[in-house]
């Protein structure tokens, strides 16, 4: 069996996405009594982690003692702590400046996380190691020179003999991501169990601008020894300062800003703007969640913070551009740009102006309702759009997701989104409801934001494939819009000379009318002269597909081996059509419309009218739905109704429960089972879908009618079935077991055929796809295209001419 397939170079099929890691964000510092409290109270503790060995630690200890490197010239540090008082001088060695890299990606980012080293921020540490940090190009922890709490005692760390202490007796040893800010004034931990209320206590402003004037000069902080030095506004193209209880996107940043047009040599100062602030200290300002600055505006930044006053460092900020005791950072950056360079806040949104940065859980935000909440805050002075009061309010592109206080939330947030459920591996771990819907955890409001995370999952797929290709992401397409009974129309394929007729005649009538319009074909292919090229493997070939051509390269099973025509299992009918669905879902499409379709080659299809049987019986992309002509002819009582190939149609949510179901097949080479959902050889895909969707979604075939009972699915060339009688023809195949009257009225149903007709089957030339189309839409001649069905005549002409004439006028009665 497998003599004739080549092995398998995966390096030589499909593209290698290469994912931009030099991307980040950060938080906010306002909060509000305003809304619902949810539950966080699961943390993660140090032992989910791998700590340093047990050597590693010890030499640690060992050079500390006379190897704490600081980054900048000669500097004096001297700090008062509650255990006693040190005073030292440290001398560092000479900073080394990166230098650009003109060969490198333009759009790095680095991520500076204001941080407090003790033993109850530890875990977000561990937590951002294990997610989101580990695709920034550069990702810093910018500490106070204190270290420690009341129980294991306070060092501080830029002293030899209080580093060699914390690791001693606190079992405490700085990473090499760790810069210390050695020259801040104002202790943090003072005010400890005693007013957490007071945020000035944090000094978040005097960290952050000494953060930002180190990273551009080298000056004020230091680093473990052994740490790599990265100094220099050159290291990246973009910088971020991160919150700890944060969510970031890194690759994200760089999709955004090419989106704008944006260049890291301009001004830009950008993130969740709010404008509650304009009224007293005149600008609009980023919130603290994820505050973006390019290259240019860094060195403004850090330039203005070196020049403004010190003194006075100890009132509170008063709206001019100076070092102050105060927590409100976001206002103090905003006055200094704007003082001096004249950069002003922009907000981080998409084209439809949903936000990038989610300032709360998402599970909260995503039901915000600015009727509702009244004018607080958070919506004062912000331009109203409509989602504003309909809620999901997001962009499908994030750069952050803030208010994760529980460091355990962002190693659910990277499962949803790089793990487990972007990935759809089974995983025991992941919360799994009664409706089939899996997600990391049990989300408030969890139906909108599940949607929103599907949106979000596709999106990101979408954009890494687009890069991929050597596209840009815009903005303003980061998914169609929603909501609009989009269908995907998915037709099985074989790329072979004779076959493209059928191709351009999809592409010339029906084809056109569907949202998406995409031929899957096997990884073998024929070229015009009869030769079979592999298209897994690049050598030898040198062809050219169309755009909206994929080809399933998994397939294990050829189609141009049999050595007879009544051997249908060479087709492989169902290892196509469920390896294809499976690509529709792992490369993001599955959120690209609502409906989607399985259409046989030679069906021609009405997609409007499709649409109108969904929207006439109320159905929702979000619940399980798959219809058609379904057939019940089976022997086999174990086996489900069927729907029959010709037009097969999923809900959203059944394609996602399908291809959930199909990830899990193991490739079975010589099954040939119908009567178990597995990977199988055989053309049966009908038998095998239906039993799949019934074991594992409890999905029943829908039997596409209209509201008198009649066929909306034609099997067979529509003028022949036309003539189909139930009582001349007997109960063969097509009848048995199908009900002869609808139980409600008593009429009978079945017939051919509905006035809105969702497809005729049976079209092995596909000249008559041309004839339909002009009998119902009318056609021109085409460039290219023989007029021959022109003179193509219907096989019960009476008949045929009166049904089309009943679908005319019922088509424009309804418009």
């Amino acid at each position: 069996m497998n003599g004739w397939l080549p092995e398998y170079d995966e390096s030589e099929s499909e593209s290698t996405l290469i994912i931009d890691t030099a991307n980040t964000f950060g938080l906010v510092e306002e909060t509000s009594d305003r809304g619902v409290n949810i539950d966080r109270s699961k943390a993660v503790g140090q032992v989910d982690y791998e700590g340093e060995s047990s050597d590693e630690k010890q030499e640690s200890k060992e050079e500390l003692q006379n190897n704490f490197e600081v980054e900048t010239t000669t500097t004096t540090a001297t700090t008062t702590t509650t255990t006693t008082t040190k005073t030292t001088t440290t001398t560092s060695k000479a900073p080394k400046l990166v230098q650009q890299n003109t060969a490198i990606e333009k759009n790095r980012l680095y991520c500076m996380v204001p941080f407090i080293w003790t033993p109850k921020f530890l875990p977000s540490y561990h937590a951002i190691h294990a997610t989101w940090g580990k695709r920034c190009h550069i990702l810093r922890f910018f500490i106070d020179p204190i270290i420690g709490d009341s129980q294991v005692g306070y060092y501080n760390i830029t002293l030899a003999s209080d580093a060699l202490a914390a690791a001693n007796d606190a079992n405490f040893t700085l990473p090499k991501d760790v810069v210390v800010l050695h020259d801040m004034q104002r202790p943090w931990h003072s005010c400890e169990g005693i007013n957490d209320e007071d945020k000035t206590c944090r000094n978040i402003w005097e960290k952050i601008w000494r953060a930002w004037v180190y990273v551009v000069t080298g000056k004020g902080g230091s680093t473990p020894a052994g740490s790599d030095v990265i100094i220099g506004a050159n290291s990246s193209e973009w910088f971020v300062k991160v919150d700890a209880d944060t969510f970031l996107f890194p690759e994200n940043l760089s999709r955004y800003v090419k989106s704008r047009g944006w260049s890291y040599d301009d001004h830009h100062y950008f993130g969740h703007v709010l404008h509650h602030r304009v009224k007293d200290r005149g600008v609009p300002i980023v919130a603290g969640a994820a505050v973006f600055f390019s290259r240019a505006t860094l060195v403004a930044a850090a330039d203005s913070f070196q020049k403004m006053s010190t003194e006075n460092g100890n009132e509170e900020e008063d709206g001019t551009c100076r070092d102050a005791n105060t927590g409100t950072e976001e206002v103090v950056t905003a006055v200094c740009l704007k003082e001096h360079s004249n950069i002003i806040a922009e907000p981080a949104i998409d084209s439809l102006g949903r936000d990038e940065i989610s300032l709360f859980p998402v599970d909260d935000m995503i039901v915000y309702n600015r009727t509702d909440h009244g004018e607080w805050w958070f919506w004062e002075g912000k331009k109203r759009i409509p989602c504003h009061d309909a809620g999901d309010c997001l962009g499908d592109l994030p750069l952050a997701l803030h208010g994760y206080k529980d460091s355990e939330f962002l190693l659910y947030l990277e499962n949803e989104f790089y793990g487990s459920v972007m990935k759809g591996q089974k995983d025991d771990s992941l919360a799994k409801r009664n409706d089939n819907k899996i997600a990391a955890y049990n989300w408030e409001n969890f139906d909108r934001t599940y949607k929103y995370f599907e949106r979000v999952r596709a999106a990101m797929k979408i954009a890494a494939k687009e890069e991929a290709l050597g596209s840009d992401i815009s903005i303003a397409k980061e998914l169609p819009a929603q909501g609009k009974d989009r269908l995907y129309c998915m037709v099985p394929f074989i790329l072979a000379p004779q076959n493209m007729p059928t191709y351009e005649a999809i592409r010339n009538t029906w084809g056109k009318r569907c949202d998406t319009l995409k031929f899957f074909v096997d990884p073998i292919v024929e070229d015009d002269q009869g030769n079979f090229i592999d298209l897994r493997r690049k050598s030898g070939t040198k062809m050219t597909l169309p755009h909206d051509v994929v080809v399933v390269y998994h397939i294990y099973r050829p189609w141009h081996i049999c050595e007879s025509k009544k051997d249908t299992t060479c087709r492989n009918i169902w290892e196509k059509v469920w390896r294809s669905w499976l690509w529709i879902d792992d490369n993001g499409e599955s959120d690209s419309s609502e409906w989607f379709a399985k259409i046989d080659a030679d069906s021609y299809l009405f997609p409007e009218n499709a649409k109108k049987y969904v929207q006439d019986n109320n159905m929702s992309p979000d619940e399980h739905h798959y219809f058609g002509h379904t057939l019940r002819h089976s022997e086999d009582r174990n086996l489900p109704p069927i729907v029959a190939g010709s037009a097969v149609f999923f809900s959203r949510a059944t394609v996602k429960g399908a291809a959930a179901i199909f990830r899990e097949f193991k490739h079975e080479e010589h099954n040939k089972s119908v009567r178990k959902c597995s990977d199988s050889y055989t053309a049966s895909e009908e038998t095998l879908t239906a039993l799949c969707l019934k074991q594992h979604l409890g999905i029943y075939a829908a039997h596409a009618l209209d509201d008198s009972g009649d066929e909306l699915i034609a099997i067979s060339p529509i003028e022949d079935t036309l003539l189909w009688n139930r009582t001349e023809q007997g109960e063969w195949w097509y009848w048995k077991n199908k009900p002869e009257t609808d139980p409600r009225t008593g009429r009978e149903i079945h017939k051919c055929c509905g006035d809105f007709p969702i497809a005729f089957h049976g079209y092995k030339d596909p000249l008559w796809f041309y004839k339909l189309e002009d009998e119902l839409y009318g056609m021109d001649d085409l460039p290219g295209v023989t007029d021959k069905w022109r003179r193509y005549k219907w096989h019960n002409p009476n008949e045929a001419n009166s049904y089309f004439d009943r679908m005319r006028k019922a088509r424009n009665t309804e418009v």
